[in-house]
């Protein structure tokens, strides 16, 4: 980092500014709440609007016999929407692999699974996708960029979007009475992990987090074209600051960075541990970071059920 690059609070503020104008956050009322069963959890699906904005779509599955549990807010990847990243094998998709989210209920924690825009029920008048994937993905695509187009004209980052959404869903788990949100993590993995971090960077009321396959620095994403998704980007932010920065700024709350070995190049991945490792150095308290490399490429590290012990450990320890 150079020496006019924005670091801590003052690196937060200008990314916040990058973001764009938000949406303002009104009161949160909840406009549908049903119960069903995935795999072996008893599961809350509802959704919940900010004045008359979109209604989210999220689930809510709590640990059994814990009055009030710390609750995290788990974040889904590009594509994927929150029943596949919250429920894996259990999902209804005969290709997802990965264990789902619903299984930190273990280590105690209750987790609310949200659709990005444009994501799950969210992308609407798409195909069946167990029925065609390939027309839904066509119909995903095609909502997703012109989703960003409007983004652009409106100023905003699709990223601040993104983050609107956590601030809201925040707001409502504030409401409930049967989960402690004064002890509120995150959790995402790819797209998902890149919401997770960023909102950290702006949002105190999340104490501790865990962010998968998402560390690399812009450099070297655009040398490599990697990263693709329009979430990735953020207009301006480089004037000032940097990815590096940013991560580095969410010290000394806890954070879990993890990877596949053979995922992002290492050389993009490399400038943000280093940033991280070197803040929570200085504030003293360097067991608040840890960097994890599973094996594997992105999928394989998606799919290795350690992501979710490693996840679950974290989390219940710092919340």
């Amino acid at each position: 980092m150079h020496s006019k690059t924005a670091t801590g609070s003052e690196a937060a503020k200008w990314f916040h500014r990058c973001l764009g104008p938000l949406p303002p956050r009104e009161s949160i009322r909840v406009e549908s709440q049903d119960v069903d069963n995935m795999g072996p959890w008893s599961v809350e699906r509802l959704q919940f609007r900010s004045g008359a904005q979109e209604p989210v779509t999220a689930v809510l599955v709590r640990p059994v016999g814990i009055d009030r549990p710390p609750v995290v807010i788990a974040h889904h990847g590009y594509g994927e929407g929150k029943d596949i990243f919250m429920f894996g094998q259990h999902s209804g998709y005969e290709w997802v692999r990965q264990p789902g989210a619903a299984n930190l209920v273990s280590s105690g924690l209750a987790v609310l699974g949200i659709d990005a825009h444009g994501h799950g029920p969210r992308l609407k008048d798409a195909p069946d996708r167990s029925m065609d994937k390939d027309a839904w993905q066509d119909a995903f695509v095609r909502n997703w960029e012109w989703f960003a187009r409007q983004c652009i004209i409106r100023g905003v980052a699709v990223q601040g979007l993104l983050i609107h959404d956590v601030q809201c869903a925040i707001d409502y788990l504030e409401s409930r009475g049967d989960v402690d949100a004064s002890r509120l993590g995150m959790y995402g993995y790819s797209m998902g992990g890149t919401t997770c971090w960023s909102t950290t960077v702006i949002e105190p009321r999340i104490k501790a987090a865990v962010a998968g396959g998402c560390m690399i620095n812009y450099e070297t994403a655009l040398r490599v074209r990697r990263d693709a998704s329009w979430h990735a980007w953020v207009p301006a932010l480089c004037q000032r600051t940097s990815r590096e920065a940013l991560v580095a700024s969410i010290a000394p709350r806890p954070l879990l960075a993890v990877h596949g070995e053979d995922d992002f190049p290492y050389e993009g991945v490399a400038p943000i541990l280093d940033a991280a490792i070197a803040e929570y150095n200085q504030r003293g308290c360097p067991e608040l970071f840890r960097s994890v490399f599973l094996p594997g490429d992105h999928t394989a590290a998606a799919d290795n059920p350690r992501l979710i012990d490693e996840t679950g450990r974290w989390l219940a320890k710092h919340l």
